[in-house]
C-alpha cells in the first residue's frame, strides 16, 4: 500500500513539474527565439549567418547618368534578402519611400548598401515584379518601419524616437 502512495505522489510531481515548465519555460523560450531573431535582422544577417549585403547582386539599371533601379541579378536561397521576400528578376525601385536614384544621389552601390539598411530597419522595400509594384516585406502597409524590430525593442523599454 505504502508502494502505490509512493508512486501515486510520485507521479502527481512529475505531473505538476511538468505544468509548470509548460507554464513558464515553453513561452519564454518562444519568446526568446522571437528576440534572436530581431536581433539577427538588426545585425544585418539571415538564418544562415550571412551579412544581408552579400545575400544579392544588383545590377544598375541607368537611363542617362540617373539611377532608374537596382536590377536583382541573384538572391542567395535561405539567404537575409530571400527572407524579406526579394526574388531574382525584381526591379528595386524604391527603399522606404523613396525612390533608389534620388535616395543614393544615383550611386548604385550606395544603393546597394542602403537596402541593406532598409533590411536592418524592417523599412519597406518597392519592387517590379513581373511590370507591377510588390512591396516588401509582404504585409509592409506603411513606409516609416514602425513595426519593425528596432521599434519593438524601444517601444518594450520605452525609448524616446525623437
Amino acid at each position: 500500500m505504502r508502494a502505490v502512495f509512493g508512486l501515486v505522489s510520485l507521479l502527481v510531481v512529475v505531473a505538476i513539474m511538468v505544468w509548470l515548465f509548460s507554464m513558464y519555460s515553453i513561452p519564454t523560450a518562444r519568446e526568446g527565439k522571437k528576440a534572436q531573431d530581431q536581433a539577427r535582422q538588426i545585425s544585418g544577417r539571415g538564418d544562415d549567418g550571412v551579412a544581408a549585403i552579400h545575400s544579392f547582386q544588383v545590377e544598375p539599371n541607368l537611363r542617362g547618368n540617373k539611377l532608374e533601379s537596382l536590377d536583382v541579378t541573384n538572391v542567395t536561397p535561405g539567404g537575409a534578402l530571400a527572407s524579406y521576400g526579394l526574388q531574382k528578376g525584381d526591379k528595386i525601385i524604391e527603399i522606404n519611400g523613396t525612390k533608389v536614384g534620388d535616395l543614393s544621389n544615383n550611386d548604385a552601390e550606395l544603393a546597394k548598401a542602403q537596402v541593406h539598411d532598409a533590411f536592418q530597419r524592417s523599412q519597406s522595400l518597392v519592387v517590379l515584379r513581373n511590370g507591377q509594384p510588390v512591396t516588401l516585406p509582404q504585409g509592409a502597409s506603411d513606409n516609416t518601419g514602425a513595426n519593425g524590430p528596432l521599434n519593438s525593442i524601444n517601444n518594450s523599454i520605452k525609448i524616446p524616437t525623437h
